[in-house]
């Protein structure tokens, strides 16, 4: 395949996940449960008919009925490509980015086929292999070869059952569901088959691109220490890939202490909170000029084991973070950012107002 007729096969894959990135610019509805409102459901029912079957049953109410485009939802949300804000979805400061840049896109997608959870990613690499040497597999085929690959582990189930080929067969249909929404994997059901279940399973021309290479590992990854100076014996502790940006750091501080990233926030490298201007790095939503923005990778700052960096998160309520980097070490696979431990109760982000 040539450079010209790859770049168009990139382009088609990441065309519903670019799609939704670039409608996240402005704000996507969500409804009370944080699922996508039944307009957009819709216009990607109508962009993507192999997704849902409208002379059959319709149009679609609710997210839940395109399981692909659900599917591809909650993956750019666990990407960080996409964060819920309020009643809203909306793009992060890299998903914005990589909605311009397909190849790196494609790339992201293609490490989260397996979800980031190791039994997972056993069976998506599976899958991978079964479909790397035979052009065409149907489900059955790879839940076989995905279950041969588990035997040899010592797999078990949540209350140390044995796993069954049935848990596996649940789980491929999982990643391939995720496979279709990030146009790594097509399906071509049989009249009158399931298209779940349909005997014909591919790559995408995308899909043989993304996996024809492993993807290049970070060098290290960081683990930090944070302390939610706001609440005594409030800390958590956090892992982010050395080539990730602070604004990842950011993202796993949001996740580790439960805040929505609805307000603006600053690190200051000289471990001081407010501290000298020219050791800090805001956040990158409209910065004053020649401000330094969080979007900077981590390994560009030259940090060391011990090194001190106060965080703040929303100017007004004042939530300070102290972190310690702890420590660097090889990446086991991700995903990153993460976190890692949890140690007491962080008070709500918006206390109860009194009646």
């Amino acid at each position: 395949m040539n450079v010209v007729a790859e770049g168009q096969a990139i382009d088609e894959a990441t065309e519903p996940a670019r799609w939704l990135l670039a409608s996240g610019e402005g704000g996507i509805g969500l409804t009370q449960t944080g699922a996508l409102a039944r307009s957009v459901v819709r216009d990607a029912a109508e962009r993507w008919p192999s997704w849902w079957n409208a002379e059959l049953f319709g149009p679609p109410h609710r997210e839940a009925d395109v399981a692909v485009l659900q599917a591809l939802h909650e993956g750019l949300r666990r990407v960080r490509l996409l964060r819920r804000r309020g009643r809203q979805l909306m793009a992060t400061a890299r998903g914005r980015a990589l909605a311009w840049q397909p190849a790196t896109l494609l790339s992201t997608l293609g490490a989260d086929l397996g979800a980031g959870e190791p039994f997972t990613e056993e069976i998506a690499a599976a899958i991978v292999d079964a479909l790397r040497t035979h052009e065409h597999r149907d489900h059955s085929a790879l839940a076989a070869a995905a279950f041969a690959r588990i035997s040899r582990a010592p797999w078990c189930g949540p209350r140390g059952e044995p796993v069954t080929e049935r848990d596996v067969s649940w789980v491929v249909g999982d990643v391939l569901r995720r496979g279709e929404a990030y146009g790594l994997i097509e399906r071509d059901p049989e009249p009158g088959q399931s298209r779940f279940l349909g005997p014909h399973v591919a790559l995408t021309p995308a899909g043989g691109i993304a996996f024809r290479a492993a993807p290049r590992p970070s060098t290290s990854v960081v683990v930090f220490d944070a302390e939610l100076v706001n609440a005594r014996g409030v800390r958590a502790t956090v892992a982010v890939s050395a080539d990730e940006h602070l604004t990842d750091l950011h993202d796993a501080i949001q996740e580790a202490f439960g805040w929505y990233d609805d307000h603006l926030y600053s690190f200051w490298l000289d471990g001081a909170f407010w501290g000298d201007e020219n050791s800090e790095y805001t956040s990158p939503v409209v910065p004053d000029h020649g401000v330094r923005t969080a979007d900077v990778p981590i390994e560009e700052l030259d940090l060391a084991a011990g090194a001190k960096i106060a965080y703040v998160f929303d100017f007004g309520d004042e939530w300070r973070v102290r972190l310690t980097l702890r420590q660097s070490e090889p990446p086991d696979g991700g995903p990153y950012p993460r976190v890692l431990q949890r140690v007491g109760q962080p008070p709500p982000q918006y206390p109860a107002l009194d009646d």
